[in-house]
């Protein structure tokens, strides 16, 4: 699955995806590939992304993510490294 995440600063992550974790505001959810359509609120915690190659994590202010034909959009306010 393909995986965007971008601020109003700049784009901070654009490739494939085995797997994100995310926080939304009813707790923690996994997105895998062919995942069904979704849109939510990403609440303010760790993103969790693994690829074929490695594990990734950001701390984030929150946001929205939408899920749509293998592909995975995230709109965030603010991020940094974990």
């Amino acid at each position: 699955m393909k995986l965007e995440i971008l601020t109003p600063e700049k784009k901070v992550f654009d490739d494939e995806i085995e797997l994100v974790n995310l926080p939304t505001p009813a707790g923690y959810i996994s997105v895998l590939p062919h995942h069904t359509s979704l849109v939510t609120v990403v609440a303010e915690g760790v993103i969790t992304i693994k690829t074929g190659r490695e594990e990734k994590k950001f701390f984030t202010e929150g946001g929205t993510l939408e899920v749509s034909e293998n592909k995975a959009t995230m709109l965030l306010r603010g991020y940094r490294d974990q």
